[in-house]
């Protein structure tokens, strides 16, 4: 049977097959690793096994046995490496050319000399004959197991190269290596012009590729060069028939040396049987990563995983309060996702959903990181991993950091949302050094080197950029993955490589410049069999509490119609919590539930929880009442941190908060109680101080937008039937410091609440958000003193801040406004200039980028009011302004910095 068949049977990868068959793991395999290939074999064979071969699982568990107890003697008395017993150099540096590569290869041994020359010498012409190139690769597997960092890459790059250039030179000794007589290039330099097509291949050793893309790229340098070939008179074959056998004798090369080198199998293999019959791999039942520290352990001769790793393994991909249901662990509850990787870099959309669709989808992610990490490019430039809000991209960090084997990698992960924003890249890595060891070094001295890679997991791009949005230069913000590039560059020279692996939401991949070298996945949402076997993992954790409090479990029956919610990790987790106690979710029956839906049962279940545990059994109306003002208190926490762009808030700025918007100051103490409420707390020079922080950032956001829709709904009951102007103070308090387009995901939430769709739409919505934007409160002394000031703003700032909230407001609501109607002015052009122009020259850069791609601006066209034009395509003197959207005007609202050519006078003209 085949290595890719008993790969689909263990359901591990080809190269961990390939160590397994040829005995050249460094611990014995498992028992449910040997059985499934016993049984397998058994259901092969049939009624008569071959002579010799015992398929008696009995006998294959007292050899397993026995080789355990062999092998645990063995490894006690062996060194972890078995360089010194070969006498070969190890590689100082990466090689990128064809010699280079071949002196990597010798390693200064006897009997190679000419060696490079050899195999290329039929490029010549002269009618030499293939040249034999497997005494290069003897031991080529044990000296790769036997290094470790740039040595270990070093040698992965030289097969590459030297595979690649004897392939094609193999094929063309094979085909007849002679010059036609009648070719007028005699002078052509063959060798330097095929060394150049060749060396256009980025190989996967160097970057981590997709196995069909290396081969589509190695076929297309074959057929360049054998174009050179045919040009340089070439006679032996055409140039199809050349490049054809190049390819075949690449992957014969190629399979030969990847048998004894599993690292170089799982970098460079051009070749997957499940991506050539267009079957999925199996893969969805993954979890936890296991293949990457698997493969890695393997390949460094490792231990197990540390007791630091084993207890992050162990603790619960959530926080929880320990009355509910158990939390899988970080092992168990991680299903590896499926991903899509950025291709080249020149057609980049990197925020665009659309474009990443028309990217691969791939499966094994355990196996693309364990190659990235052993290739070149991961010590050159960044590796960027986006993701949707809750797709797992916080647990990727963590599993990463718990499956590396120590004896290989040394790592720092570090949570850039505790990163003071104001300080460099290498201060801000001294500054976590020092958070997470307790210990002030210098970035050289920081983290061990030499031998062992050090990686930094930077985790939450997007956090970072929110907090330093108008306070800090938008330039350091926009170079920062480029300050990484440079730093891993820096480092390599001097001998220190380090790997950096960065994760941000996608919606903000356009406010970085991403580097052309940088390598940039994409997680994807789970499919159905990925839900499944979150499930699966969900129903064997809390097997004891579903029996002992009468509750089913969920099951995918009941999941399916909430499916689009399920799709995303964290949000499948609430939906579970919140079915655990009495099955709501199953009684509902399959009836839609939108996402903001789920948040507020979910939230209101939890904080009723609370209520009835601290205050016994309450009156139905007195329950309601008693949550829905924890509740508010929860909103006004989670506006201070918006509006202080900030991702945690301390208790004294919690109090200070919740004192000058709803008069109760020390209700902050309360928070810490909530599942999704992480406090910390510190001691200070003998003070205990406090801090609170969401689970994650989508319970905060969607906290704003219920509290905003709150006070909208407040003051639209104060003003029905009565005469009088709107006391807009909290809204006006609340709206005044930050502009909502900082976090397009609490636009989003907004408009699910309240746009014409929403649960919190009214009609009378519109017509409130115009009389807000019109009342004329830049004179006089402003609105009442609330004690309410999160940040220190000029007047001015804060008024230019509010107003344009609330045409964000007005977009969510009704989808789009003119800008006459809006505005209530007779030129709407020229209006919308005056405000656009005031609003920017008050915002940060960072804030007027992101509005500016918030709204979108085009001209207007006749019709019934609210249409785009698309009953008549007369052009009006009117703006269309809507949120988003590709227009006519492409610049959008940024074409106010420009009036010379798109402001009012060039608008009327065209």
């Amino acid at each position: 049977m085949s290595q890719a068949e008993l790969a689909r049977v263990l359901n591990r990868s080809d190269s961990a097959v390939s160590m397994l068959l040829n005995g050249q793991r460094a611990r014995a395999p498992q028992l449910d690793e040997i059985l499934p290939i016993v049984n397998h074999c058994r259901s092969r064979a049939g009624a008569h096994s071959p002579p010799g071969l015992v398929l008696d699982p009995a006998w294959w568990r007292a050899r397993l046995a026995e080789l355990q107890d062999t092998a645990e003697g063995q490894r006690r008395r062996r060194p972890r490496h078995a360089q010194e017993r070969l006498p070969i150099a190890l590689p100082e540096a990466v090689p990128f050319d064809f010699e280079s590569a071949v002196e990597v290869l010798v390693g200064r041994r006897d009997g190679f000399k000419g060696m490079a020359a050899e195999i290329l010498e039929p490029l010549s012409l002269i009618g030499a004959g293939p040249s034999e190139v497997p005494g290069l690769f003897e031991g080529f597997g044990a000296r790769v197991r036997a290094c470790s960092g740039t040595a270990r890459t070093a040698l992965l790059c030289a097969a590459d190269v030297v595979l690649l250039v004897s392939a094609f030179c193999d094929a063309v000794g094979r085909l007849g290596a002679v010059r036609d007589a009648e070719a007028t290039t005699a002078q052509m330099d063959l060798h330097t012009q095929v060394l150049e097509e060749l060396g256009r291949v980025t190989l996967g050793s160097t970057r981590v590729r997709a196995p069909s893309e290396l081969r589509a790229e190695i076929a297309t340098a074959y057929a360049a060069s054998a174009d050179v070939m045919a040009f340089g008179g070439f006679s032996g074959s055409s140039h199809e028939e050349l490049a054809n056998l190049a390819l075949h004798r690449y992957e014969a090369l190629n399979s030969a040396v990847t048998w004894d080198c599993p690292e170089l199998r799982l970098t460079s293999e051009t070749y997957d049987p499940d991506e050539e019959t267009e079957r999925q791999q199996a893969t969805a039942d993954r979890v936890g990563l296991i293949e990457l520290g698997v493969v890695l352990q393997e390949f460094a001769h490792a231990d197990t995983a540390t007791a630091r790793q084993r207890e992050l393994l162990r603790a619960p991909i959530a926080a929880a309060d320990g009355s509910g249901p158990t939390i899988p662990s970080l092992a168990a509850g991680y299903v590896n996702p499926a991903f899509r990787v950025a291709g080249r870099p020149a057609d980049w959309r990197l925020s665009a959903d659309a474009w990443w669709e028309g990217r691969q989808l791939r499966e094994d992610i355990a196996g693309f990181l364990a190659a990235h990490l052993l290739s070149h490019q991961a010590t050159q430039a960044p590796l960027l991993v986006l993701g949707h809000p809750g797709s797992g991209k916080s647990l990727l960090m963590r599993l990463i950091a718990a499956r590396l084997p120590q004896a290989e990698f040394s790592c720092l992960h570090v949570e850039l949302r505790h990163v003071p924003a104001e300080l460099d890249l290498q201060e801000q890595l001294e500054w976590a050094v020092f958070r997470s060891t307790g210990r002030q070094a210098p970035w050289p001295d920081a983290l061990p080197s030499g031998e062992v890679v050090r990686v930094v997991l930077l985790d939450g791009l997007d956090e970072l950029i929110q907090a330093g949005a108008g306070r800090l230069d938008m330039s350091r913000q926009w170079r920062y993955l480029r300050s990484i590039e440079q730093l891993q560059q820096r480092e390599y020279e001097l001998g220190r490589p380090v790997v950096f692996i960065v994760t941000s939401r996608t919606v903000v991949a356009d406010q970085v410049l991403t580097p052309a070298a940088a390598t940039v996945l994409r997680l994807e949402p789970f499919d159905n069999a990925r839900i499944v076997c979150w499930l699966e993992v969900w129903q064997a954790t809390n097997r004891r509490y579903f029996a002992a409090h009468d509750v089913e479990p969920l099951t995918w029956d009941v999941v399916r119609p909430y499916r689009e919610l399920a799709r995303h990790s964290l949000l499948l987790l609430m939906l579970a919590l919140y079915d655990a106690t009495g099955n709501p979710l199953r009684r509902l029956g399959g009836r839609d539930i939108r996402r903001v839906d789920l948040y507020e049962r979910l939230l209101v279940e939890f904080v009723r929880r609370q209520v009835v545990k601290h205050n016994d059994l309450l009156p139905p109306s007195a329950e309601a009442e008693a949550v829905e003002k924890e509740l508010r208190r929860l909103g006004v926490i989670a506006i201070g941190m918006f509006n202080r762009r900030r991702q945690s808030l301390t208790a004294d700025e919690a109090d200070r908060d919740l004192g000058g918007l709803v008069g109760e100051a020390g209700s902050a103490l309360l928070f810490g109680r909530f599942f999704f409420v992480h406090e910390a707390q510190a001691v200070v020079a003998e003070e205990h101080l406090r801090s609170y922080e969401f689970l994650h950032s989508t319970f905060g956001e969607y906290l704003v937008a219920r509290l905003l829709c709150d006070e909208l709904g407040r003051m639209r009951n104060e003003a029905e039937g009565v005469a009088v102007e709107c006391n807009d103070a909290v809204l006006r308090a609340l709206l005044s410091f930050v502009p909502l387009s900082d976090r397009a995901h609490v636009l989003d939430t907004l408009w699910e609440l309240t746009g014409p769709a929403g649960p919190r739409w009214h009609r009378e919505l519109p017509a409130l958000l115009r009389t807000l934007f019109h009342t004329d409160d830049r004179v006089g002394a402003g609105p009442p003193n609330l004690s309410y000031r999160p940040a220190d703003r000029r007047r001015t700032e804060r008024d230019a801040v509010y107003e344009a909230n609330l045409l964000l407001l007005a977009l969510v609501v009704e989808d789009g406004v003119r800008a006459s109607d809006f505005l209530a002015v007779t030129d709407p052009v020229d209006g919308w200039r005056r405000c656009a122009q005031f609003w920017r020259s008050q915002f940060g850069e960072a804030s007027w980028q992101s509005f500016a791609g918030s709204v979108a601006v085009e001209r207007a066209t006749t019709g019934a009011f609210g249409a785009r034009g698309d009953c008549d395509p007369e052009r009006t003197g009117d703006l269309w302004i809507s949120r988003q959207g590709t227009t006519e005007l492409a610049d959008d609202v940024s074409w106010v910095l420009r009036p010379s050519v798109l402001g009012p006078a060039a608008y009327h003209d065209a």
